[in-house]
């Protein structure tokens, strides 16, 4: 009897033993594959092992995003930033493991095959020969999205030696960070954080820039090298007349402009969405700027416009992007699905066509200026410039 204990007791270590090794998760680096309609997205995450404590940091060109990892009998799952996004992944087999990138704020969700292999470090496989091209500097293109509608861009690059780093600026906003490598007079490069993911792949012909963005879409991409390449006024594209609205904070009380928060106070407001990889730019700007200028009498509110599935999810999601960038702002729910419209919960706005719409207000609340769309850190100089005119606009309205 004692020895049939110990062979059982055995054959449950030696089960106990394999279960824990096949839900082994290699720390290090691995290469992610996103399989999209119209193309593979390569991206990188690295993964750290502290005390069986697991995380990982994405990188995304010049961006690194810090990431949770949560470890169960069934898989591994990897939240994307505070986007209703995750990697959902099996556990990795001989250094290889598959799984989907899930959007859950789809009904039925939406799941994207992918791949990863560790040990890979780059997200392109380098070439030793030199490249003919350097596509250093602006280029004036035009978008042609698979809608078949026609969009100005400019498309910024730095090249070293094979490599190269940037973005593209359109009216409503840049397509952040992207990587890749040119060989010959060809070029690819990719961007992953969550909600930008897409492959840029193409070519330049006798001056000429010829290129297509590729995922679940397809967009066409054409241009020249053009130094004085520019973007159609941010400030002239949506109007609104006045301002007069009432929505629940992320605790639920109710709020407008007459609180006395805002009276006799400039206030910026941000029509944003926590989906909005854009949006989560311009508000790591205002947060910062908060902080350094809470002694200034102006204050910042943000209507957050959420892409859930109903309001209980729309407010689940909105207060867990306030407490994980801990915001030092009032932010509101002026709507908790895609069918809620600016324009139809904010009377008089006009044109509206971009998250985020940045508004400032006087004193008196009166409309000064209305910023549509936003260009984020990947685009340098332009980024910049917004800092320098946000700030120049502050000013003027606390004179």
């Amino acid at each position: 009897m004692l020895k049939k204990t110990s062979m059982i007791l055995t054959i449950f270590l030696l089960f106990a033993s394999f279960s824990l090794h096949s839900r082994s998760f290699n720390p290090g680096t691995w290469k992610f594959e996103l399989k999209t309609t119209h193309g593979t997205v390569p991206f990188i995450i690295h993964v750290l092992n502290n005390q069986d404590k697991y995380s990982a940091l994405l990188h995304n060109g010049a961006e690194k995003i810090p990431l949770e990892v949560k470890l169960s009998d069934t898989g591994i799952s990897i939240p994307i930033q505070s986007f209703e996004l995750s990697l959902e992944l099996n556990y990795p087999q001989n250094g290889v493991m598959y799984g989907h990138l899930v959007r859950h704020n789809k009904y039925p969700k939406l799941k994207t095959p992918v791949s990863a292999t560790w040990g890979k470090l780059t997200r392109f496989q380098e070439s030793d020969a030199p490249p003919s091209v350097d596509l250093t500097g602006k280029w004036a293109v035009t978008l042609t999205h698979d809608t078949s509608e026609k969009e100005r861009g400019v498309l910024i690059f730095k090249q070293h030696k094979n490599k190269i780093e940037g973005s593209i600026l359109t009216p409503t906003g840049d397509y952040r960070y992207m990587e890749g490598i040119v060989t010959d007079n060809k070029f690819k490069a990719a961007s992953f954080d969550g909600v930008y993911n897409y492959l840029f792949t193409g070519e330049i012909i006798e001056g000429k820039l010829k290129a297509e963005i590729l995922n679940s879409y397809k967009t066409q991409v054409e241009g020249i090298r053009d130094d004085k390449a520019a973007l159609p006024d941010a400030y002239a594209q949506t109007k609104i007349s006045s301002l007069k609205f009432e929505f629940p904070d992320v605790f639920g009380k109710k709020v407008n402009l007459k609180d006395e928060k805002f009276k006799n106070k400039p206030v910026i407001i941000q029509i944003f969405g926590s989906w909005c990889p854009n949006c989560l730019d311009e508000m790591n700007f205002l947060i910062q700027w908060s902080s350094q200028n809470s002694n200034r009498s102006i204050e910042i509110l943000a209507l957050a416009f959420e892409r859930s599935l109903d309001t209980k999810g729309a407010k689940a999601q909105l207060l867990k992007t306030y407490k994980k960038y801990q915001i030092p702002y009032t932010v509101l729910l002026a709507g908790s699905t895609s069918e809620d419209k600016p324009m139809e919960k904010l009377k008089g706005l006009k044109n509206f066509i971009s998250f985020p719409t940045t508004i400032f207000l006087n004193k008196n609340h009166e409309v000064v200026k209305v910023h549509t769309g936003f260009s984020g850190p990947s685009t340098g100089e332009y980024y910049d410039k917004w800092k320098n005119e946000f700030n120049t606009i502050v000013d003027e309205l606390l004179k």
